[in-house]
């Protein structure tokens, strides 16, 4: 659990926002397939990119 919250700690705000946005381009391919892991990377995607925005302006 501590590698998990060193991690989030470590990386910059604009790293959690391309991440974001890499697992909403990639969640486009299971939308037809999996509709049920389509939202749940909609849903995390989401989260991620409001965490990044979060500390991107709490810096400033």
């Amino acid at each position: 659990m501590e590698k998990v919250i060193r991690f989030f700690k470590s990386k910059s705000p604009i790293a959690f926002i391309v991440i974001g946005v890499l697992l909403i381009a990639l969640s486009y391919f299971l939308e037809k397939k999996m509709p049920g892991i389509f939202m749940g990377m909609r849903l995390l995607a989401f989260i991620v990119i409001l965490y990044g925005l979060i500390q991107f302006f709490s810096k400033k």
